[in-house]
């Protein structure tokens, strides 16, 4: 099951009218989702499966095709725990959503990540900065209404957490 799968039915109501799926390999939140991913010489890179669906665009998410405040909601799926800082990527990420419009983001916990591993799941060594529960919020909570910033699931060997925010205004300079 796919990252994106384990909490694709609590993500569903935040995705109407446009948006984007950064990271979806193929399998977006939503059909009608625009789904950005990396290059493909970078995506075989850290996935030799090569994406099973059609992906719009292909570039870094921290440099988005899209103007403005244009998108009514933003997903992204275990892609921010890739970054140490994530400040910019946040940014360019509010930078092409409404204002009103929904940012939906889900990383790894880093303890139950951990946990994971040591059970014997294949370790991510592109991670980062993996996450905890309230961090996206300590991030966002000037600009966005925290809707959920919890794990997806309460079985204690999951450890997706999915961060739901309504935007508020700009981004604080």
């Amino acid at each position: 099951m796919s990252e994106t799968a384990k909490h694709m039915e609590i993500a569903r109501p935040y995705t109407e009218g446009s948006g984007i799926d950064i990271g979806s390999g193929g399998n977006p939140v939503v059909p009608w989702a625009i789904q950005i991913d990396l290059p493909l010489h970078e995506y075989v890179t850290y996935n030799p499966k090569r994406p099973d669906g059609h992906i719009h665009f292909r570039g870094d998410c921290r440099d988005l095709p899209f103007q403005d405040g244009v998108l009514d909601w933003v997903h992204s799926s275990h892609v921010l725990e890739d970054f140490m800082d994530w400040s910019p990527v946040l940014k360019e990420w509010d930078r092409v959503l409404k204002v009103g419009g929904f940012l939906m983001v889900a990383v790894p916990d880093r303890e139950r990540f951990r946990g994971a591993v040591a059970r014997g799941q294949g370790d991510n060594l592109g991670h980062k900065h993996e996450s905890r529960v309230g961090e996206l919020s300590t991030y966002l909570s000037r600009t966005y209404h925290v809707f959920l910033d919890d794990f997806v699931s309460d079985n204690p060997e999951e450890y997706s957490i999915l961060f739901v925010g309504r935007k508020r205004g700009l981004w604080p300079s």
